[in-house]
């Protein structure tokens, strides 16, 4: 099971909207009722369905750094104020954002590119196969090499957020619900399924 990163949306230390002074669009905004929330919500009642065997990984990703991001400014939080010490993360596998982690012959990273062909741009730069999450839309790409054939994927996955925050201020966006299910072969080999979700329904076999 893999959290691919920005698991937490981090909107109490949003740098963008800090930054601009908008004190408004920050009213009501708490850390610590964010972490509580997700622990309770989110981590607590994965791991009451997961198995003990379970091999449970949890990326950092960009809207991870926003509370590093918020420290830097104000260092008398250091120790205090990190994700990895006010969520209970024993058992999970932490990888650090723009880090990777492999599967078999796939790797997984948080994403970095914003470019409206992503998936293509992923492949180009990490000639791997690669899944992220960080557009929060559908896209994937394939490329084969004509020197002997081999092919690698990059796939961008679908998000379990809100399609709409108040960042997004209604402009529209590529965004679709839905998270993936991928299969190990022993050699290594991979399948991975998209799941898109319409208003909280989707149909998979």
């Amino acid at each position: 099971f893999l959290f691919g990163g920005d698991n937490m949306d981090m909107d109490a230390v949003n740098h963008w909207e800090i930054e601009k002074g908008n004190k408004r669009g920050m009213e009501g905004k708490r850390l610590r009722r964010a972490y509580d929330t997700f622990q309770s919500d989110v981590l607590d009642e994965v791991k009451k369905v997961l198995p003990d065997y379970c091999r449970k990984i949890f990326m950092y990703g960009n809207h991870s750094q926003w509370i590093e991001q918020y420290i830097d400014k104000i260092p008398e939080l250091e120790g205090f104020a990190e994700i990895e010490r006010n969520l209970n993360l024993k058992g999970w596998e932490i990888v650090p954002y723009r880090q990777t982690v492999k599967l078999g012959k796939v790797y997984f990273h948080h994403g970095e590119y914003t470019s409206k062909y992503h998936s293509g741009k992923m492949s180009d730069i990490f000639e791997r196969n690669i899944i992220y999450c960080h557009l929060h839309s559908f896209q994937a790409f394939t490329k084969v090499t004509p020197v002997d054939g081999n092919a690698h994927m990059a796939m961008s996955m679908p998000c379990a957020c809100d399609l709409n925050p108040q960042y997004m201020k209604d402009k529209p966006s590529a965004w679709v619900n839905g998270f993936g299910v991928f299969y190990l072969l022993d050699n290594g080999n991979f399948n991975i399924y998209p799941i898109i979700a319409s208003k909280g329904h989707f149909v998979f076999n």
